[in-house]
């Protein structure tokens, strides 16, 4: 069935039992009656906790004298949780057991008991939600830093997401993921499938792109990635910066080794330490097992550190012992042990102004920035996005059975955007069309913000993009550096000088904009 396997995206279920009208029910279920149960489940979680406004969303079998066991955890960017067990408040779990029914807070830290979890270590959280599916089965939602929707328990789309996980359950008792299933010890997998894929597991990784800049990013990582040097991989968020780093493992002198990644500002600053070094049994509250870390399992592999420039200063000079030295020590252990992984890391800020101001240790910038790899957005080779919309589009269609093409109007659109959310919007978006569209993709498949944004762009491409104006400026790259002060100049006047809303609005980070500011003389009063 078509829609079975369009509706692999919770937006895309979304939009489609919003068309079903009142029979949303029935078209769910002729949905999961054809869709593979885990993606599916996947799928469900995903809607559940975009429609809670969580943060994260676990689905839990917990018992009375322990955390029990976790089916799948999966946060708001749609990804795996590592160690979900490390991460949930087990004594609200049992409190909303004793009730059977639905339990939520709003202001954890404001709880009685929140001292005695701080001394005990566990997780922080600011809301959280429980709902019983059925009577093993818990969905836990929860949001570090701020409260979920007030209309959460009554929203319909939750409701059906609930069904939908208990419909699944029911019917094909769906297996426990290997990657995400963990006793109440959490026992961390091996390092062949805690690494994600290696050279044996997965298909060699290309990043598409014809731009000079992207061919001369390929040159430096064939240059570099046979070396033993750290790298620092810059860009802005959804460019890729993990692929990079995966191409990179691939043409190391290590590719038959794993390869572990780990996002930095994912994970609570406390907990942070244990998972890249590991602990010793007795260390706190629950450490009930001797367990490695992330750097311990990348042995005779790499290991690529995400969001680097979130990390405390206390974990910086630990990792700079580490690179210096190749040595860790276990959480609450004394023995050193060495190591021999190859370090790449990744950030979407600007590191050396983080230097500067004092919020990131200046030995270690020096450290992992021994060869920088950058991956410019989206807008700014435009060319290459003709390319990747088709790439994604073969994959959809190779993966649903369909011949779908796209338009050339579509492709113009495509090529106009901004892109703020770089590849990642760009694939969400192809993904959206294709499970909307017909037999060829054109502007009316788009979703509003990209349609808005060409006919914005249509109405004032005659006079202000004109060639009478290129002429008048003398060359291109005049021409461009004026619209682009026009631009941020207007933005600032709309925007009252709020710079973070100028930055959201043009999609630059603030140190390009202060930058460009600069440069053509802007005060933004």
């Amino acid at each position: 069935m078509e829609s079975a396997r369009e509706a692999q995206n919770p937006t895309i279920l979304h939009e489609i039992l919003v068309q079903a009208g009142s029979t949303s029910l029935t078209a769910l279920a002729t949905i999961l009656a054809h869709a593979d149960p885990q993606q599916s489940l996947r799928t469900l979680l995903d809607l559940a906790i975009e429609s809670a406004g969580a943060e994260r969303g676990f689905l839990l079998r917990p018992s009375p004298q322990n955390s029990g066991q976790c089916l799948m955890a999966r946060d708001l960017d749609r990804e795996e949780l590592r160690n979900p067990l490390d991460k949930v408040l087990v004594p609200l779990i049992h409190r909303a057991m004793e009730h059977n029914s639905q339990w939520s807070c709003m202001d954890v830290p404001a709880l009685p008991d929140r001292d005695r979890w701080d001394r005990e270590r566990l997780p922080r959280t600011t809301a959280v939600f429980l709902l019983p599916i059925d009577r093993e089965t818990w969905l836990y939602l929860d949001h570090r830093f701020q409260s979920l929707k007030e209309t959460a328990a009554e929203d319909p789309w939750l409701a059906m997401a609930l069904l939908g996980i208990q419909s699944l359950l029911l019917r094909s008792s769906v297996a426990v993921d290997s990657s995400t299933a963990a006793g109440n010890t959490t026992p961390r997998p091996t390092a062949k499938n805690s690494s994600g894929p290696s050279e044996a597991t997965f298909e060699p990784v290309s990043i598409i792109g014809e731009h000079p800049d992207m061919l001369a990013m390929h040159q430096l990582v064939q240059r570099v990635a046979p070396s033993t040097a750290p790298i620092l991989i810059t860009g802005e968020s959804g460019t890729g910066k993990e692929l990079a780093a995966r191409l990179i493992h691939q043409q190391s002198q290590r590719p038959a080794g794993p390869f572990i990644s780990e996002n930095c500002g994912a994970i609570a600053e406390n907990l942070l330490e244990t998972e890249l070094f590991g602990c010793m049994k007795g260390a706190f509250t629950g450490a009930t097992l001797d367990r490695p870390g992330l750097f311990e399992l990348a042995h005779g592999g790499t290991i690529f550190l995400d969001e680097i420039g979130d990390t405390s200063a206390g974990l910086q000079k630990k990792l700079l012992r580490v690179i210096q030295e190749g040595v860790i020590r276990r959480v609450g252990g004394q023995e050193t042990i060495q190591i021999d992984v190859r370090v790449l890391s990744a950030t979407n800020r600007d590191l050396f102004t983080e230097v500067k101001n004092g919020r990131f240790r200046e030995d270690l910038y020096y450290r992992l920035n021994v060869i920088n790899v950058h991956l410019p957005p989206l807008r700014e080779r435009r060319t290459d996005v003709s390319l990747i919309a088709k790439h994604f589009l073969a994959g959809l269609n190779q993966e649903t059975g369909t011949r779908k093409q796209l338009s050339p109007e579509f492709i113009e659109v495509l090529v106009q955007h901004d892109w703020p959310g770089n590849i990642r919007e760009l694939q969400n978006e192809i993904r959206r069309a294709h499970a909307l569209g017909g037999d060829q993709l054109d502007i009316r498949d788009l979703s509003p913000r990209v349609s808005a944004d060409d006919a914005a762009i249509r109405t004032d491409s005659a006079s202000a993009v004109g060639l009478d104006r290129v002429r008048s400026c003398g060359s291109l790259k005049d021409a461009i550096e004026q619209l682009e002060a026009e631009w941020i100049s207007e933005a600032l006047d709309r925007c009252n000088g709020r710079r973070g809303q100028v930055c959201e609005w043009l999609g630059i980070p603030k140190t390009t904009l202060y930058a460009k500011m600069r440069r053509y003389g802007l005060t933004g009063e």
